[in-house]
C-alpha cells in the first residue's frame, strides 16, 4: 500500500505546530505556506528529518522555501518517492 504523503505531511506539521495547524485541511493546503506556521530553522530541519523517516527518502532542506504551499510540498515529496498519487488525488480520496 502506498504511503499517503499528504497525510504524513499534515501529521508531521501538526506535531510541530499544533496551535497553528488546527485550520489545516485539504482545501486550505493550497493556500497555506510553510511560512504561516512560523517554523524557525530548527523546526524546519526537524520537519525535513521527520518526513525523511516517515517516507524513507532523503530530503534537502533547501527544498523547503517559506513560500511553498503544503500542496506544492506534498506534490514534490510524492514525485520524489515515485508516487503517481499527487495532492490532487488526495482531494478525491477524502470523504
Amino acid at each position: 500500500m502506498a504511503m499517503d504523503v499528504t497525510t504524513v505531511l499534515f501529521e508531521t506539521i501538526k506535531g510541530l505546530a499544533p496551535e497553528k495547524s488546527s485550520r489545516l485541511d485539504i482545501a486550505s493546503a493550497r493556500h497555506i505556506t510553510l511560512q504561516s506556521f512560523d517554523l524557525d530553522s530548527l523546526d524546519t530541519l526537524k520537519l525535513a528529518m521527520d518526513l525523511e523517516d516517515a517516507l524513507g527518502i532523503n530530503i534537502e532542506i533547501v527544498n523547503f522555501p517559506d513560500t511553498l504551499t503544503l500542496s506544492e510540498l506534498a506534490d514534490r515529496l510524492s514525485r520524489q518517492i515515485g508516487q503517481e498519487d499527487r495532492f490532487e488525488n488526495s482531494i478525491s480520496a477524502q470523504p
